[in-house]
């Protein structure tokens, strides 16, 4: 990343495969990377002292994408502002695309996604 200071990304998802992948790659971009389960997410951020919040939570919807909603739901309340946030997921999802925006992402994208696809998507979103 160029200037300033690394944008913070929570990677949430139950699938550690996933997030590892993910992780990696924005890390090797210049992002400070937070993973965290499904479970555990709000509290990351609930947690998080001032100025090291994310600025961004990046959501694996994984095979169950209805039980990505409540997980949003909980990070849009515990964020002490809009916190962006971009949801993975897959085709079988797409009927749930109205939905997802609905429970306030920031943008879907579809796996597989190109690490190409996801950084652009990333740096949209945090800048």
């Amino acid at each position: 990343m160029e200037g300033g200071s690394a944008k913070r990304v929570l990677v949430v998802g139950d699938r550690p495969e996933v997030a590892a992948v993910v992780g990696d790659l924005l890390t090797r971009y210049g992002y400070q990377v937070r993973q965290a389960t499904c479970r555990a997410a709000a509290s990351v951020v609930l947690e998080a002292e001032e100025g090291t919040r994310p600025d961004l939570a990046i959501l694996d919807a994984a095979r169950f994408a209805h039980a990505t909603f409540p997980v949003m739901q909980s990070l849009r309340n515990s964020a002490p502002s809009a916190l962006p946030v971009i949801v993975l997921t897959t085709r079988a999802a797409e009927d749930l695309e109205g939905e997802f925006h609905r429970a306030g992402a920031s943008r879907l994208l579809w796996k597989p996604v190109s690490a190409a696809e996801l950084l652009a998507a990333v740096a949209e979103v945090v800048n």
